[in-house]
């Protein structure tokens, strides 16, 4: 009689090939996820950045509807230092009455009495999106590293919190940018928060915006700026207290750089004196507030024409589509 010998039972387990192959799978799967997650919160974060231009835009609407006119671009309270710019004036209608009444205008912006107001960090006025490049940012304040670290320091600015919004005063005064309509170059400050320090036009009012509110530009992102330090001299570019948040755009091209309406290379363009436009962390475009309120992503492809038409109140330029 022949008996059968059994056969052997296979441990169980994973082989080595079986493993390699589910690895690659979870690989691939991860590969394809993980591009829809990073939109997914980028999405969140576009959301999050237009709401904070959505309030102020509302905080906009309240100050016109008290004034009677949009405030200062930047203002100058006290002869020989620095100007205010426009978010100080509007942080009654911010939820930000703490620090509106800790600020004393009629003293200078980087003054000692001012120094708890300006250090104060206002989520509205930060983009969730930003990368914060500038060498002097580090979070949502300004530290020099060089200059006394980590001291408050009244020469410069130090601990000063930052603004990720610019105001626009119009289109750039350039020859390379001309008006569609009459071909000649815009004046200066032909926007709505204006870009002066001195005189008696400060503000702009609503019937002044011929072009209409619709089709205005008064604020947009340009984003991860710190202040711009050169020697011993500072600009407080970067900070919402500063009078120096408004901006001409598109940026007039220097030297090899392309002109560009937003967006433009190289990407830390803004970190040299005089050369700002609309700047974003944001993929394709950057997000601007109209002066009616609305919250638009323009895209870098726009027309520098169309850009242009959108930053003047009173060029009565035709824009079809944008």
């Amino acid at each position: 009689m022949t008996h059968q010998i059994p056969r052997s039972k296979r441990a169980p387990g994973f082989t080595l090939v079986e493993l390699l192959v589910v690895i690659a799978i979870i690989g691939i799967l991860i590969a394809l996820l993980l591009p829809a997650v990073q939109a997914a919160r980028e999405s969140a974060r576009r959301s999050q950045c237009s709401n904070h231009l959505k309030q102020i835009g509302i905080a906009m609407q309240n100050h016109v509807s008290v004034h009677g006119a949009f405030p200062p671009g930047q203002r100058l309270m006290v002869v020989g230092h620095k100007t205010w710019g426009w978010p100080a004036f509007l942080l009654p209608w911010m939820e930000q009455i703490t620090v509106h009444e800790r600020i004393e205008l009629r003293r200078p912006v980087w003054g000692a009495e001012n120094r708890e107001a300006v250090s104060t960090v206002v989520p509205t006025f930060l983009c969730p999106s930003t990368a914060r490049r500038h060498p002097t940012r580090r979070g949502d304040r300004i530290h020099l590293d060089l200059i006394n670290p980590g001291q408050w320091d009244a020469a410069t600015g130090e601990d000063m919190a930052c603004i990720d919004y610019a105001g626009i005063s119009g289109p750039t005064r350039h020859t390379a940018f001309r008006n569609p309509l009459t071909g000649e170059q815009y004046p200066a400050n032909s926007g709505i928060l204006l870009n002066i320090s001195t005189g008696h036009r400060t503000q702009t009012r609503p019937a002044e915006i011929i072009d209409g509110l619709s089709q205005t530009l008064l604020v947009g992102e340009l984003s991860g700026r710190g202040i711009f330090v050169a020697g011993t001299s500072n600009a407080l570019r970067g900070v919402w207290a500063g009078g120096q948040n408004c901006t001409s755009i598109p940026a007039a091209p220097i030297g090899g750089m392309r002109i560009a309406p937003i967006n433009p290379a190289p990407a830390d363009a803004w970190i040299n004196a005089g050369n700002s436009s609309l700047f974003s962390d944001h993929p394709g475009g950057a997000q601007v507030l109209f002066c009616d309120g609305s919250v638009r992503l323009l895209a870098e492809s726009i027309d520098v024409i169309v850009l242009l038409s959108l930053a003047s109140r009173n060029g009565r330029e035709v824009i079809d589509g944008f």
